[in-house]
């Protein structure tokens, strides 16, 4: 008996957290293209691109930026659908006589907090494996949707470990492995320096650099025509991971921030996006212990204040999330301090008034 009434509510659950879930992607999809539809448009007629290949075009995007809109809006879409769920069992009094055999309302709702706990792996899941996997290649479409170019724009290299050596690119065309108006700096421990300036170049498996077009290389003794980079190094991969320096922390994975944290400890914005990493999941849980209480209501004429009553908290803790991080970013307080302040308090408060659900 207890198995069948947990598949039944976990199954009512699933259902309506899946609606949701799918309601909301398809609302922030919606609302992207309809803001944007006429400059895409503009675009792709400069592009020379037909309005079949636009969409076509529109169709891979949006498809690669399901991850960074299910990693945004999951806690709110899981609060949301088991919210939904609860509401439906109780107009419907199914949620009554499994209290009367002796089950307490914890023990009810235990397949919401469950689901909370997928939805918050699910994030993290995605957060590692899928989101750095198509980051490069979002970023790219938003850039050829925004400028018509697929380019990484202005990418600067430099390594300071033995002598100086840096280079500044104006374009990287990642797919055809393309630099256009680059500049090497090289200085020596003894104080030379060589300057190298190309209109383009091109990386060159065979000879493991980068093939330059009117390469010049110039000295105190006058310019010499030069064909190879002559930074091997700077591979076609390091460049592009330089190129994601663009791309906002928070859509590294857990590996990267990790790795860039202890490259660069003093980036207030890593540590941010670090600790944010584990605390916005865990929003999933916390909103959850804010929003079912308010959807067990026994008192007739109240379900409409208690689900402004839920609104109105998510939302408190939303905008006090907001400000943490805004002051985080802006040295304000320890990114540490913003990144687990909204968890503490609300999810104090949440267990609170978790704890004191009626039965």
């Amino acid at each position: 008996m207890r198995q069948t009434l947990d598949r039944y509510v976990g199954g009512s659950i699933a259902a309506s957290l899946l609606a949701s879930l799918s309601f909301f992607l398809f609302l922030t999809i919606l609302l992207d293209l309809l803001n944007n539809l006429g400059g895409y448009l503009d675009k792709a007629e400069d592009q020379g691109m037909s309005t079949g290949e636009l969409f076509a075009f529109l169709g891979g995007y949006y498809l690669r930026v399901l991850p960074f809109s299910f990693v945004t809006i999951a806690p709110f879409a899981t609060v949301i659908g088991c919210m939904f769920a609860i509401a439906r069992l109780m107009a419907q009094n199914e949620l009554q006589p499994m209290l009367f055999v002796g089950r307490s309302m914890v023990r009810v709702l235990q397949p919401a907090l469950i689901a909370g706990v997928v939805m918050a792996l699910a994030m993290a899941a995605c957060w590692q494996w899928v989101v750095p996997t198509v980051a490069l290649e979002v970023t790219e479409a938003q850039s050829m949707l925004g400028s018509g170019s697929r380019s990484i724009r202005r990418v600067i290299l430099e390594d300071r470990s033995d002598s100086f050596s840096g280079m500044w690119i104006r374009d990287y065309d990642a797919a055809e492995k393309r630099m256009t108006d680059v500049s090497m700096l090289q200085r020596g421990a003894g104080g030379d320096s060589v300057l190298v300036v190309a209109k383009s170049a091109t990386w060159d498996d065979a000879a493991s650099d980068w093939r330059l077009v009117e390469g010049v290389e110039r000295t105190e003794s006058g310019d010499v025509p030069r064909e190879l980079l002559g930074a091997g190094e700077w591979t076609p991969a390091i460049v592009m991971q330089r190129g994601q320096e663009d791309v906002p922390c928070e859509l590294f994975s857990y590996d990267e921030l990790l790795e860039t944290r202890e490259q660069r400890p003093n980036r207030k914005d890593v540590a941010m996006a670090l600790h944010r990493h584990i605390t916005y999941p865990l929003a999933n849980l916390v909103l959850l212990l804010l929003g079912l209480p308010f959807a067990i209501h026994f008192e007739r004429g109240s379900r409409i204040e208690r689900v402004l009553g839920a609104i109105g908290m998510c939302a408190a803790y939303l905008l006090f999330d907001l400000i943490c991080q805004n002051l985080g970013y802006n040295d304000w307080i320890h990114p540490v301090v913003a990144a687990w302040s909204p968890t503490i308090l609300f999810g104090s408060l949440g267990v609170a008034l978790f704890s004191g659900v009626k039965s």
